[in-house]
């Protein structure tokens, strides 16, 4: 049985890796998931800002196969190019192996780096 990419529901039980606190969000329709076999195995958090979507976490289980993060991936920018989103933006960590191969993703499929280095800031109301 092939992987199934969806949207994330509210009885939806996700592995406590994938949990992040995004999720507990009322925009459902901006989480997807990739389910293999029944279980969630990789979810690509999302959200709409104008003209662009930001892509807040993209993360996967070890039962993931290879492809399972890759079709979870070009399945929800389809969906939200789809949506009438002219574009994303993401912020990678230079120093981690995984996000070094979503950069060449990006780079390859024509995004571009910001030149300038900048800080990566949350706050909490």
């Amino acid at each position: 049985m092939g992987v199934i990419i969806r949207n994330l529901t509210n009885n939806d039980e996700l592995p406590e890796s994938l949990k992040a606190g995004f999720e507990k969000g009322e925009m459902k329709n901006w989480i997807w998931v990739a389910e293999r076999e029944g279980k969630i195995v990789a979810i690509l958090i999302a959200a709409p800002a104008h003209i662009v979507a930001i892509l807040l976490r993209l993360a996967s289980t070890d039962d993931a196969e290879p492809m399972d993060v890759r079709i979870l991936l070009v399945n929800a920018v389809s969906e939200i190019k789809a949506r009438g989103f002219e574009g994303y933006v993401t912020w990678l960590s230079p120093e981690s192996g995984v996000e070094k191969k979503l950069y060449d993703i990006i780079m390859a499929g024509g995004g571009i780096q910001l030149p300038q280095p900048m800080f990566f800031c949350v706050g909490r109301f």
